[in-house]
């Protein structure tokens, strides 16, 4: 994967980074009780890993989660009991009781959760075939395929905690991610600079940024003092005379090494996936 990436030319991430940005930030515009429950990492890596979890059980790979298990390994308690009540209550997770132990219960990932969790990684698998790291085809399946999309989740535990690592070192993206919705207002930034450029390559472009707010759920204050923040950070600059940003080129250098990061992790879960389809027999994903 680092040869690959090492040889991966800037037009080809530039399509990769851009098709991100328009598939994946349409998914956030509109979704505002989404965005309030999956706006902060803790809970969005926490739901994640229930997934896996769950697919996990799924593929006879592991027992049903329980909501201890989750607690101990994100390392929080609280917090997650609240938001596991909360995913309860929204429709995305639900509650089995131990047929051996009443008093025991299991967490369950419910469809809306699974499908959300499998566009969302499709969107990035299909950047990591504008990228080379995978062939076309199978950012379709895992849209359509229930069985490649059961075997792909219970697949990506080495890529949930490789990106929890990612996300607590320093960079552009792991600072964004620290904001509520701060992931979100990234892609929104990438998203105005990619497709903004003018004629004569100057970068500066304008961003609607009470409209952003709103769409993403948020107060026009929070996104302001997040775009000052990163401004005071060196990742972004502003004109305040024409309302203009521009994303500066250590931003720039760094999103892209944390996205050539993950897309190879997602192939290297696809990895795992075909290998596991040839070495057990009836695999489900076969």
């Amino acid at each position: 994967m680092d040869a690959l990436r090492a040889r991966l030319t800037d037009q080809a991430y530039e399509e990769a980074i851009r098709h991100c940005t328009t598939s994946i930030l349409p998914m956030h515009l509109g979704e505002r009780l989404v965005n309030k429950i999956f706006g902060r990492n803790l809970q969005s890596h926490a739901a994640g890993l229930l997934a896996v979890l769950h697919c996990e059980a799924e593929l006879g790979l592991g027992d049903r989660p329980t909501l201890t298990q989750i607690q101990e390994e994100m390392g929080a308690s609280r917090t997650l009991s609240a938001f596991f009540a909360l995913l309860k209550v929204a429709g995305f997770v639900e509650t089995i009781v131990n047929a051996e132990d009443r008093r025991a219960k299991f967490l369950a990932a419910r469809p809306p959760l699974l499908d959300g969790l499998k566009t969302w990684l499709s969107h990035h698998m299909n950047c990591a075939e504008i990228a080379g790291f995978l062939p076309d085809g199978y950012a379709q399946r895992l849209r359509t395929d229930r069985d490649f999309g059961i075997a792909f989740i219970a697949a990506t535990r080495p890529m949930l905690e490789r990106t929890r690592a990612a996300l607590k070192q320093p960079g552009a993206w792991s600072w964004f991610d620290n904001f509520d919705c701060g992931d979100r207002i990234a892609l929104a930034l990438l998203r105005a600079h990619y497709s903004g450029a003018d004629l004569d390559g100057d970068r500066w472009f304008a961003l609607e940024s009470r409209h952003l707010a709103h769409q993403l759920g948020i107060s026009h204050s929070h996104l302001r003092n997040v775009i000052n923040a990163a401004e005071a950070e060196g990742l972004v600059l502003q004109n305040r005379n024409s309302r203009r940003l521009a994303l500066t080129p250590r931003m720039l250098s760094e999103v892209r090494s944390f996205h050539l990061g993950f897309w190879s992790w997602i192939a290297e879960a696809v990895d795992r996936v075909e290998t596991r389809k040839r070495t057990v027999p009836g695999h489900c994903a076969a």
